[in-house]
């Protein structure tokens, strides 16, 4: 899986190029692309993947840092609408119980522990069975100073109070009431360690400005929930990332706006500043 959808982004990339060359953020994408992926999924789903992450969200908006959304959770969310069954039908395991996700609402979920979670004991994509090994990579990106802390850290609080605060919908009440203030399996579950460790800290789709990320991490992390709680989705991580990138401009804007607007401020009570004398 993550052969073909690194190879699949690469040979992508040189197409349209029309050259032979190793871009890392090429390689990157179809890594990122192939952790999300289901286990035990064909190898030419990571392959369509890593083909409409490069050539379809990449490529389509102008190439290289020009893109608007995130590659991998583009091509990620398109494979999901385009075929569903890969990533919406439950795995059965033996005993007739679903297991797709933790975060299944489907009717015989199971209530999984958090030492399942923290070992990766669980069905689901590659990166949720091995939540330890994103952490750590996350946490060493923060402290390389490679991505902001700040995304990340208000992205998992958003959710903590999402998970605290809104009412359950009712397919979630009727099939899988712990969902409802589960904190450790919204937190350990699906593509949240993922999606607030890689996907929201991609400097190409994510804000430039430091409250931009801070509103930029909110809005994803309550699309996520929203998504969690309300649609028949069991995850909205993927989703809440592409829905959080086109609100980017604007909190960018916003931003600028504040601090301009502070600045003048300041400039115009130091000026009616009386001297000291």
């Amino acid at each position: 899986m993550i052969g073909a959808a690194v190879t699949a982004a690469w040979l992508t990339d040189a197409v349209l190029k029309r050259r032979i060359a190793v871009h890392e953020a090429t390689l990157v994408t179809g890594l990122s692309l192939a952790m999300m992926m289901p286990r035990g999924s064909p190898w030419w789903l990571g392959a369509a993947g890593g083909v409409l992450a490069i050539g379809l969200a990449k490529h389509a908006f102008g190439g290289h840092r020009r893109n608007i959304f995130n590659p991998s959770a583009f091509a990620r969310v398109a494979l999901m609408v385009v075929l569903p069954s890969y990533f919406l039908a439950p795995e059965w395991a033996l005993d007739g119980v679903s297991g797709a996700t933790p975060l299944a609402k489907e009717s015989g979920a199971i209530q999984w522990t958090l030492t399942d979670l923290a070992r990766g004991d669980v069905f689901g994509a590659l990166a949720q069975i091995m939540p330890a090994a994103v952490g750590l990579g996350g946490l060493l990106l923060m402290v390389m100073k490679i991505s902001d802390w700040r995304v990340p850290l208000v992205y998992l609080g958003t959710i903590g109070l999402c998970v605290l605060l809104l009412p359950s919908g009712s397919r979630q009440l009727g099939h899988t009431p712990w969902l409802s203030q589960d904190l450790g399996t919204h937190l350990l579950g699906g593509g949240t360690l993922f999606a607030a460790s890689f996907l929201l800290t991609d400097p190409v789709t994510s804000p430039v400005t430091h409250s931009g990320r801070i509103w930029f991490a909110i809005t994803a992390g309550i699309i996520t929930m929203l998504v969690r709680f309300y649609t028949p989705y069991p995850d909205g991580a993927a989703i809440s990332v592409l829905v959080a990138n086109l609100t980017v401009p604007g909190f960018d804007r916003l931003a600028r706006i504040f601090a301009n607007s502070a600045q003048q401020s300041q400039r115009a009570v130091l000026a009616h500043k009386p001297p000291v004398s």
